[in-house]
C-alpha cells in the first residue's frame, strides 16, 4: 500500500477529497461503518424515515460503483442462518431500483443453501440460478479433472462406467460430495489412473467382486467422509475446531483474546496449514470454506458441550474493552448458547440499541425481541426496568418504523405496567427512571400521532421528574426533554410557553456547546426549534435570524444537499414570505423543495411541506397559479401521509383555499375553508380557546371575501417598473435557454447585476424550438436566481425553415411548466415597450431577431420611442460603398431577413446597436468562480 493508510475512515476522505463522495455520503455511509463518522453526527439522521434513508444510503454506494461498472455486489449472511434480514433486503431492492438508470452494468448476487423469502419487490429483478447436481456425464469430466494437474486437463482420459456408476450412486451428482469421495478412494486405493489405458478404473488388487467392494467401502454420507479426516486431528485441533464452529461461519479471532492464550489460534493455524478448511479473509478475519465441513463438525458437538464452548467464548469477550463488546449481536448470542441469559438479555439490549444509533430500526426490533426472550429464561423474577425496556425499545422502533398503532399497544402495556406497581415500590430510582422513559416515549408517538393533548398530560407529568432527576443526568439529557415538551406545546397551538421552553433548552445546550458536551448541529436544532416557535408568535425578524444561525451551522458542518439544510432553507423561505419578501423566499423553497425531492422521495411529507411553503411565496407575490399546482401537489401526498382529520393538513387546506379564492374557484374555496375548521376542532376542541378564536377569525376573514371578490387573478405577469430617475440599465432579452452555457451564464450575470442595483431585467423571450420548453426552463432558473418577478414569453414568430441545431437542448433542474408562461414574445415586447419610458429600453438578442422584427412591422414608432440601444451576437459584414451596415448570413434565409429589417430600421431611426462575434459564445472560457464572486 505504498504506505498509505487504507482504513475505512482514510478511504471515504479521500474519496470525499477527490470530489467522489461528499459530508452527506459520509454520514449515510456512516450507518454500515459507523466509525467513518461520529456518533454526535449520526445521531442527526434520528428520527427520519427509514425509507428514505435506505434511498440515501443507496445513492452514496452508487456513486462509488458508477465509476467502477461493471460491479458485481454478493450480499452474504453473516452467523449460522441462510436468510438475509430485512434491512439487507431493503437496501438490495434500493440499488437494484436505482441501478436501472444509474448503474446498469451491476450484478448483484445473494448466496444462500436454501429458497430465500424474497419480497416481492424483488420478484421483477430476481433470477434465480439453482446449482443442481451433476448428471453423469458432467460427474465423468469432474472426476477426469480431478486426475490431471490444475489447467491441464487430459481430454482423451476416461473414466470407467462401474466407477462411474458406483460414485454417482453414492453422491447423487453433489460436487463437493464427489470431490471428497474421489479423493478418499485415492487415499485408500480403492480407485487408481491406469496408465497404459489412461483410464481411471478400480484398483484391481481388491479381492472379490471389485464393484461390490467399492460400493461397500464408500462413504453413505458426506459428514461421515469429512469426519474420517477430522476424527485423525489431535485432540486440541478438533476442540479449535468445534469453537471455530461456535463461533460461526466468520469469525475475527482479535475479538476473543483469551482464546489465543488458551491455545486456540496456535492449533487453528496448524489445521489451516495440513487441511484447509478456512480461507483468511483479512488480517485474524477467517471464513470457513464449506459449510458442509462447519456443518459436520456441528453435528458432533452434543448439547452439554456446546453449552461450555459457548461460555468459554462468552468469558474470553470479557477482557475485552466495552465499547469493543457493547452491540454486537454475536456476542449476544454466545451468551444465549451458553444459557447465561442475564448475561444475553444485557447484550442483546445493547446490540438493539448499536442498531438504533445507526438506524437501523428493524434490526433493533428484532433484537429487542431476542432480549425479551431471555427474560422468560432467566431464573428469578426481573426487576420493572429489565421487564419494561425491552418493549419501551420496541415501542419506539415501530414509532420510528411509522407502526403506530402496534407502538401504541406496546407503550400502553408498559404505562399499564407501572400504574399496577405498588405505591412504596413506586418511590425508587428505578422506578422513577422507568416510568419516565415510559410517559416519554408515549408523549412522543401520541405528538407523532396528532394527539397533542393526551402528549401534552404526559410530558406535564414527565417534566417536573426529569427536572428532579437532573443530577444523575447531563444538562444535554434535560434539554431533550425540555425541547420536546415544547415541540408538543407549539404544535398543539401554545406557543408563549413553547417560547419559553425552548429558550430554556438553548441556554442549556449553549453551554454544553462551550465545554464540548454537544454539538454545534445539536445547538442548530434549538435554533431551528425557537425559530418556529417566534414565527407562530408573529415575531418573524427573531425568527428569520435563529433559522439563519441554524442554516449556517448546518452548512458549515453537513453538505448543501443534507435534508437538514434544505429544513432550514425550508423555514427561512417561510418566513421571508410572512415578511412580505416572498420573491426572495422562492429561491431559497426551490432549493429545499428540490433537495428534499431528491433525499424523500416524491410522496414523503417533507417534501409535501417544501411544496406548500414554495406556494405560498409564489401566492404573495401574485403567481397563483402556480402556487395552486404545487398546493394540489402537497395535499396529494398528504392526504395519503396522514389521517383524514391530522393537524399537519390544516395550515396546508387554509393556504389552498386563499388561493383557489383568488383563482376564482369559490365553490371549492368554501368548501375547502369549512373542512379546515372541522379539522381544527377536532384536534384542538375548545381547549385553546385564543388560538381557536384566531382560527375562525382567519376563516371568517376568508368567507368575506368570498362573498366579495375581486377580479380573478390575472396570468400575465406585469412589466417591472422602468424609471428613468433611477442609474439602473432596463434590459429585456431574447435568448435559447438550453442550447449555450453562455445564455445561462447570461442570467446568473443579470441577476448579480440586478442585485447590485445596477441593472434591471424587464423581461426574457425564448426564440428558437422547442420554445415553450425552454421558457419553462428559463422560468425556473430565474426564479431560482431571485427573478421570479420578470415575465417570461416564448417566440410566436414561424420557425419552419430553422435548421435542426436548434432543437438541441440539455437539462435543467428546476425548469417546470408554469401557466404564467402564456405570452408570446411579440406581445411582451409590445407591452414592455408600451411601459417604457423614451430611449430607456435596451434589447439584448443572442438569437434569432424575430419578434423585433415583427414588433417593427407593426409599431414602428413605438419600437423607435422606447428602445435605447440594441445588442446583437452576430457579426455584420464589412462596410463597402453601401448605405447601410449589413449583417453576416446565418445560413437560415428566414433569420437573415430578421435580421437585416432590425438591423436597417435602428440605423435609420439612429438607434445604437452592438454587434457581438459568434465565437465569444463558443467555448465560453469563462471561469464560474467570476459569477459567484459577482453573486457575493
Amino acid at each position: 500500500n505504498n504506505g498509505h493508510d487504507e482504513s475505512d475512515e482514510a478511504i471515504v476522505q479521500q474519496l470525499i477529497r477527490r470530489k467522489i463522495l461528499d459530508k452527506s455520503d459520509q454520514l449515510m455511509i456512516g450507518r454500515i461503518l459507523p466509525h467513518v463518522m461520529n456518533a454526535e453526527l449520526l445521531s442527526l439522521l434520528k428520527g427520519r424515515n427509514p425509507t428514505v434513508m435506505i434511498k440515501d444510503l443507496a445513492a452514496s454506494l452508487l456513486k462509488i460503483m458508477i465509476p467502477l461498472q461493471p460491479v458485481l455486489l454478493v450480499f452474504e449472511a453473516i452467523g449460522n442462518g441462510d436468510d438475509i434480514d430485512s434491512s439487507s433486503f431493503c437496501l438490495t431492492n434500493e440499488l437494484l431500483v436505482s441501478a436501472r438508470s444509474q448503474c446498469p452494468q451491476m450484478l448483484l448476487i445473494s448466496i444462500a443453501r436454501k429458497e430465500l423469502d424474497i419480497p416481492k419487490s424483488l420478484f421483477a429483478m430476481t433470477v434465480p440460478i439453482h446449482l443442481n447436481k451433476m448428471q453423469k456425464s458432467d460427474m465423468k469430466s469432474f472426476i477426469r479433472s480431478l486426475f490431471c494437474e490444475p489447467g491441464m486437463i487430459d481430454k482423451n482420459m476416461r473414466v470407467d462406467g462401474d466407477v462411474a456408476d458406483c460414485i454417482y450412486e453414492c453422491t447423487k451428482g453433489c460436487p463437493l460430495f464427489t470431490e471428497r469421495v474421489v479423493f478418499w478412494a485415492m487415499r485408500k486405493k480403492i480407485i487408481e489412473l491406469d496408465e497404459s489405458r489412461n483410464r481411471v478404473v478400480i484398483n484391481s488388487t481388491l479381492n472379490g467382486d471389485p464393484i461390490g467392494r467399492l460400493r461397500g467401502l464408500l462413504p453413505a454420507q458426506l459428514n461421515e467422509e469429512i469426519l474420517e479426516v477430522l476424527n485423525n486431528l489431535p485432540h486440541q485441533e478438533m476442540d479449535a475446531l468445534k469453537v471455530a464452529c461456535c463461533l460461526g461461519t466468520m469469525f475475527r479471532i482479535e475479538r476473543f483474546e483469551a482464546l489465543k492464550y488458551e491455545g486456540f489460534y496456535e492449533s487453528l493455524l496448524a489445521v489451516i496449514a495440513s487441511h484447509g478448511i478456512f480461507d483468511k479473509i483479512d488480517v485474524e478475519h477467517y471464513k470457513w470454506k464449506h459449510i458442509a465441513v462447519f456443518e459436520a463438525v456441528e453435528s458432533i458437538i452434543i448439547s452439554n458441550e456446546r453449552i461450555e464452548i459457548h461460555g468459554r467464548i462468552a468469558d474470553a469477550l470479557n477482557p475485552l474493552t466495552v465499547d469493543h463488546v457493547e452491540g454486537d449481536a454475536q456476542f449476544a448470542r454466545h451468551y444465549s448458547m451458553a444459557e447465561r441469559w442475564k448475561e444475553a438479555y444485557s447484550q442483546y439490549m445493547e446490540a438493539g440499541k448499536k442498531a438504533e444509533r445507526n438506524l437501523d430500526f428493524l434490526g433493533a426490533l428484532s433484537l429487542y425481541k431476542q432480549a425479551e426472550s431471555c427474560l422468560k429464561q432467566m431464573e428469578g423474577q426481573p426487576s420493572l426496568e429489565q421487564m419494561l425496556s425491552p418493549r419501551i425499545a420496541i415501542g419506539l422502533c415501530l414509532r420510528e418504523l411509522i407502526r403506530y398503532d402496534d407502538a401504541e399497544i406496546e407503550l400502553e402495556y408498559c404505562l399499564n405496567a407501572t400504574n399496577n406497581v405498588s405505591e412504596e415500590n413506586k418511590a425508587s430510582i428505578e422506578f422513577t427512571e422507568t416510568y419516565l422513559k415510559v410517559i416519554t416515549a408515549l408523549a412522543t408517538l401520541k405528538q407523532a400521532q396528532s394527539k397533542y393533548l393526551e402528549a401534552i398530560e404526559l410530558y406535564d407529568r414527565a417534566l417536573p421528574i426529569a427536572r428532579e432527576n437532573q443530577g444523575l443526568h447531563s444538562q444535554v439529557w434535560l434539554a431533550n426533554h425540555v425541547a420536546a415538551y415544547a415541540e408538543i406545546l407549539r404544535k398543539s397551538g401554545n406557543v408563549f410557553k413553547a417560547k419559553k421552553l425552548h429558550s430554556e433548552a438553548l441556554e442549556y445546550r449553549t453551554a454544553a456547546v462551550e465545554v464540548g458536551a454537544c454539538t454545534i448541529l445539536e445547538l442548530a436544532s434549538s435554533y431551528t426549534q425557537l425559530g418556529c416557535t417566534l414565527f407562530g408568535l408573529g415575531d418573524f425578524s427573531k425568527a428569520f435570524n435563529f433559522h439563519k444561525k441554524a442554516l449556517v451551522a448546518r452548512v458549515e458542518h453537513l453538505d448543501f444537499h443534507h435534508s437538514l439544510v434544505s429544513e432550514s432553507l425550508n423555514y427561512c423561505a417561510d418566513v421571508l414570505q410572512s415578511m412580505g419578501n416572498g420573491k426572495d423566499g422562492i429561491a431559497l423553497g426551490m432549493h429545499a423543495a428540490n433537495i428534499r425531492k431528491t433525499a424523500f422521495g416524491t410522496f414523503h411529507p417533507a417534501y409535501a411541506h417544501a411544496l406548500s411553503v414554495l406556494g405560498s411565496c409564489y401566492h404573495s407575490i401574485g403567481r397563483s397559479y402556480d402556487a395552486l399546482e404545487l398546493l394540489e401537489e402537497c395535499l396529494d401526498i398528504c392526504e395519503v401521509a396522514f389521517s383524514m382529520s391530522h393537524a399537519n393538513l390544516i395550515p396546508n387546506l387554509m393556504l389552498y383555499g386563499s388561493i383557489l379564492r383568488v383563482t376564482g374557484n369559490l365553490h371549492k374555496s368554501r368548501s375547502v375553508y369549512k373542512r379546515a375548521l372541522t379539522i381544527h376542532k377536532k384536534n384542538f376542541g375548545d381547549g385553546n380557546e385564543k388560538q381557536r378564536k384566531g382560527m375562525e377569525d382567519q376563516l371568517l376573514d376568508e368567507m368575506i371575501l368570498i362573498t366579495n371578490p375581486k377580479m380573478k387573478a390575472p396570468l400575465d405577469m406585469p412589466i417591472p417598473s422602468i424609471q428613468l430617475e433611477s442609474e439602473k440599465e432596463h434590459l429585456l432579452i431574447c435568448a435559447d435557454f438550453g442550447s449555450r452555457p453562455s445564455d445561462e451564464y447570461m442570467l446568473s450575470v443579470a441577476s448579480s447585476l440586478q442585485q447590485m442595483g445596477i441593472l434591471q431585467l424587464v423581461g426574457v423571450i425564448c426564440v428558437c424550438p422547442p420554445q415553450v420548453e425552454r421558457a419553462d426552463m428559463a422560468r425556473g432558473g430565474m426564479d431560482s436566481l431571485l427573478l421570479p418577478d420578470v415575465p417570461v414569453a416564448f417566440s410566436g414568430v414561424s420557425t419552419d425553415q430553422m435548421n435542426n441545431n436548434s432543437v438541441l437542448m440539455f437539462k435543467s433542474d428546476y425548469g417546470r411548466p408554469s401557466p404564467h408562461v402564456n405570452n408570446s414574445g411579440v406581445e411582451l415586447l409590445t407591452r414592455a415597450l408600451k411601459s417604457a419610458p423614451d430611449k430607456s429600453l435596451v434589447l439584448m438578442c443572442s438569437t434569432c431577431l424575430g419578434d423585433a422584427a415583427e414588433v417593427i412591422d407593426n409599431n414602428p414608432s413605438l419600437f423607435s420611442r422606447a428602445v435605447k440601444e440594441v445588442i446583437i451576437l452576430g457579426s455584420v459584414k464589412p462596410l463597402k460603398r453601401s448605405k447601410y451596415l449589413e449583417p453576416e448570413e446565418c445560413g437560415v434565409a428566414l433569420w437573415d431577413s430578421y435580421a437585416k429589417k432590425v438591423y436597417r430600421h435602428c440605423q435609420k431611426m439612429k438607434i445604437p446597436t452592438v454587434s457581438l462575434c459568434q465565437d465569444i459564445s463558443r467555448g465560453f472560457p469563462f471561469p464560474c468562480n467570476y459569477v459567484d464572486d459577482l453573486a457575493t
